[in-house]
């Protein structure tokens, strides 16, 4: 029969010395402890594994001569008095220093596990998953890790305004929630509110909470996406419409809105930016976050990168437009706006800051100071349905194809299927006479001083 070594004591264990090497002091069943040259002293255990039937070594812990437990969750040199029986299994077996009672009591339900048919290193990892998975599934920690995602594909103006949109309306009700507790109603209940007071943001809300629950269930950080198997229609009552922008067609009222443009006196950016989509019709997003970078002044050509158009099939160039002479000078009074204080930075139209670009609102709350409300009511996207209408109004005088008019506004009617076989037409010299006639449009306007 094997030797059966005797218990060890606390005076055998502080007697003992570090060596030249490391050597150990066995308790039994298992159990002993390892003291290096450094004289620290690490309880270890030594099984045979129920699973793979191999030998394995599990370092627990430090001796200590108390009984004074240090709490794995601190980062301190401080110990801590904690009742083992308290204690869960992870933090049992996170313990970092512990006396020899404490060590045999670890040792017994190592033992348990064992004959239970456990492997306790194995054991261990997976409840470091589930403390780790817990943590991870609460509500915040989960939406951000999405949104991490979200980074990778979104434009940085869509990305900022749906992040803002969780924060300010959707984490306020679940903040200190795991995502695997919030309930079918809860999420209901939530939409319905959001639905009183702004029902396109409902409407995008029930898609982005869908999507952000496919993602916790794929992670394994709740079970099930109620959205996934809803009608929409069924928790957002109201009918949306979609309303067209309204514009300003009638030429009486247009000569009205140029010239008041054209004598702003507020700030120069935001005159220079709505005097730039009179004559340049872009997007909202596109105007604001125009870059120095985009403007071939020697060529008179803007070039977006097709990543930053609404329309972002790869399949299509990057969009271009001819710039006219009443073009060029708006950018090269902007230009010299922008070196008056500063070096040129990255932005067109800058902000009060000199640096960042001018906020997407700021334009529609000059037209409104400008009296562009009610029934002659314009906003910054309003300008591509003016130039469309006015456009198509007078085709018989510039008399340019109305497909023209469509790749200036960038507008793709065609499938991805259609898109991705299209003949990629470079519509620039084909632009120049509707552009050129469009400014000379505008400047016929504007009342002589």
């Amino acid at each position: 029969m094997p030797k059966v070594p005797a218990p060890l004591t606390d005076t055998k264990i502080s007697s003992s010395k570090g060596k030249s090497k490391e050597y150990t002091l066995a308790d039994g069943k298992g159990l002993h402890l390892l003291i290096k040259p450094s004289g620290i002293k690490v309880w270890e255990f030594v099984f045979t594994s129920p699973v793979t039937k191999k030998r394995r070594k599990k370092s627990l812990g430090n001796y200590l001569k108390e009984d004074n437990f240090e709490d794995h969750t601190k980062k301190t040199e401080k110990t801590e008095k904690i009742n083992f029986d308290t204690l869960t299994d992870l933090e049992i077996l996170k313990l970092k220093s512990f006396s020899l009672s404490t060590a045999r009591k670890i040792r017994s339900k190592l033992i348990q596990l064992i004959q239970s048919g456990i492997d306790p290193m194995e054991y261990e990892k997976e409840l470091e998953q589930k403390e780790n998975a817990n943590t991870n599934g609460l509500f915040q920690n989960v939406m951000n890790e999405w949104f991490e995602r979200q980074k990778k594909i979104l434009a940085d103006v869509t990305y900022i305004r749906k992040y803002s949109l969780f924060e300010s309306f959707v984490l306020p009700y679940f903040k200190d929630k795991h995502i695997k507790d919030i309930t079918k109603l809860e999420l209901i209940h939530l939409l319905e509110e959001k639905e009183k007071t702004a029902k396109e943001t409902a409407s995008r809300l029930f898609n982005y909470l869908s999507n952000l629950w496919s993602y916790a269930v794929l992670k394994d950080y709740c079970e099930y996406n109620y959205l996934a198997n809803i009608n929409k229609n069924d928790v957002l009552v109201e009918k949306r419409r979609k309303n067209n922008y309204e514009k300003i067609t009638d030429e009486v009222i247009f000569k009205e809105l140029v010239n008041k443009i054209y004598n702003y006196n507020g700030s120069i950016s935001i005159k220079n930016a709505l005097k730039f989509v009179l004559h340049i019709p872009l997007r909202a997003y596109n105007l604001c976050f125009l870059k120095w970078s985009y403007i071939d002044f020697e060529k008179k050509i803007l070039t977006i990168p097709r990543s930053e158009m609404k329309v972002k099939n790869h399949n299509l160039t990057d969009f271009q437009l001819p710039l006219t002479s009443e073009v060029i000078k708006i950018l090269n009074d902007q230009k010299a706006y922008c070196t008056l204080y500063t070096d040129l930075k990255e932005y067109v139209f800058i902000g009060n800051d000199n640096i960042n670009p001018i906020n997407r609102e700021s334009p529609n709350q000059a037209l409104m100071r400008m009296g562009f409300t009610a029934e002659k009511k314009q906003s910054l996207h309003s300008f591509r349905g003016s130039f469309r209408t006015i456009s198509e109004e007078k085709q018989q005088i510039h008399n340019v194809d109305i497909r023209i008019m469509e790749s200036i506004l960038d507008h793709q009617k065609e499938s991805k299927v259609e898109q991705a076989y299209k003949n990629k037409i470079n519509y620039l010299e084909l632009q120049k006479p509707l552009l050129t006639w469009w400014s000379d449009y505008i400047m016929n306007l504007i009342d002589i001083k």
